[in-house]
């Protein structure tokens, strides 16, 4: 009779079967062995984010729709060769519109004001434009009286001779820089005025670079009074008078 029973149990798959590979477990937990095969999951990089391959062109510092000029200029990547003297100069009437704007009507004698220098190209083509570096882009605010003809903030007469055994100063190379403005685009430059007169200052030779000639200092505020002023830019290569109503754009302000 025993031996009836365990020759049942056998056939009935109660004992171990030596052909049966190990129990797999099963669920969520488990973990795929190393040379498993893909699920289709897409790689990332370890940040999470695409791969610098999948990333589009940056874009360029020299050309765009509302460029910041004070940016674009000091950028080495817009450097160019300087134009030949016998080079063409650019026609900007109805092309190009240059305009300067206070950021108040009025300020007080001896006060500050920003001035913002606007250049729109108005046509449907890009529009590239040389500005002379000395080595920075140098932007000069010029006050006039109020016809805008004798200049005021300017010491009067010649500056002071050079110090006995100083050597002449030479300005630095100037190199050029060129922008391009897409159609309807514009280039910005914020800069800065007081509504102060000037005097020579000798004593700021030594600290003084010699492409912003002689040194100049505050002597007291400007009167009351209308006054025009007059930006006049590092814009070259454009078709304009000797007056350079392109590249010197002006704007009124009142001292008050």
């Amino acid at each position: 009779m025993t031996l009836l029973v365990l020759a049942f149990a056998a056939a009935c798959g109660g004992g171990n079967d030596a052909t049966k590979g190990p129990d797999v477990p099963t669920g969520d937990n488990v973990t795929p062995p190393a040379d498993a095969p893909d699920s289709g999951a897409t790689a990332t990089t370890d940040n999470g984010g695409s791969s610098d391959a999948d990333a589009g062109p940056k874009a360029s510092p020299c050309s765009g729709f509302e460029m910041d000029l004070s940016t674009a200029l000091m950028a080495a990547a817009c450097e160019v060769e300087k134009p030949k003297p016998d080079a063409k100069p650019l026609e900007t009437k109805g092309k190009l519109d240059i305009k300067v704007s206070v950021s108040m009507g009025a300020v007080a004698p001896g006060g500050h004001v920003d001035l913002t220098v606007l250049m729109t190209n108005k046509t449907a083509q890009p529009m590239s434009l040389d500005f002379t570096l000395d080595p920075t882009p140098r932007f000069v605010i010029e006050a006039y009286d109020a016809t805008g003809k004798k200049r005021v903030d300017m010491p009067p007469g010649n500056p002071p001779m050079l110090p006995k055994g100083m050597a002449l100063r030479e300005a630095t190379v100037h190199n050029t820089s060129r922008i391009t403005i897409v159609p309807n685009g514009t280039a910005k430059m914020l800069v800065g005025w007081d509504a102060v007169r000037m005097k020579w200052a000798p004593e700021k030779l030594k600290g003084t670079p010699p492409e912003m000639g002689y040194p100049r200092a505050s002597a007291g505020p400007l009167p009351k009074g209308k006054y025009m002023l007059r930006v006049v830019t590092p814009l070259v290569g454009v078709f304009e008078g000797l007056d350079k109503d392109v590249s010197a754009p002006k704007v009124e302000i009142s001292v008050q």
